[in-house]
């Protein structure tokens, strides 16, 4: 007995278990893990990484998302952001080119396409918003009627006052 637990042998069964032969206690030090464990790569072999292409990227994301959830009522911040991602990730795909770093190639270059699309509808959407704002024809004065309390009770105002607020929606939106 070798001081190991080995399951029971069957009846007639004396020849060896399969498998590869016993290593030595040295050789075992230097074997890998088994393989789905994760390792840190050795400290000479880390990349340096490419932080501007991160940043530009995230920049141009985040503009273009909200000018998107926002209906382009934050086109000036989506502006500044779509500029901002511009350079960043220009620097980034320099970082690459230069081999200072093989890190996010893709993701620089999709930063400056996405920098580029968000400027480019930053400044659509701030067109159309001065037109829509300038065009739509409100006549502001019928709502500031002195003689008329629109909370006065009276059903017949609240219906007007409703009419005239959708009637003011419709041409915002139309």
């Amino acid at each position: 007995m070798t001081g190991e637990w080995l399951p029971p042998k069957a009846p007639g069964g004396d020849e060896p278990l399969p498998g590869p032969p016993p290593e030595h206690p040295q050789q075992q030090q230097q074997q890998q893990p088994p393989p789905g464990y994760w390792q840190a790569p050795p400290p000479g072999q880390q990349q340096p990484p490419n932080n501007d292409a991160v940043a530009g990227f995230t920049c141009g994301i985040v503009g273009a998302t909200l000018l998107f959830f926002t209906g382009g009522l934050s086109t000036v911040i989506s502006l500044v952001l779509g500029i901002i991602a511009i350079p960043y990730s220009r620097k980034g795909q320099r970082n690459v080119e230069e081999g200072r770093t093989p890190k996010h190639k893709s993701l620089a270059k999709a930063g400056f396409v996405i920098g580029i699309i968000t400027v480019v509808l930053s400044i659509l959407a701030t067109i159309v918003w001065i037109l829509l704002l300038s065009t739509v024809d409100i006549d502001w004065d019928e709502f500031d009627d002195p003689d008329q309390d629109p909370f006065d009770g009276d059903d017949e105002t609240q219906v007007r006052l409703l009419m005239r607020t959708a009637a003011v929606a419709v041409r915002l939106v139309a």
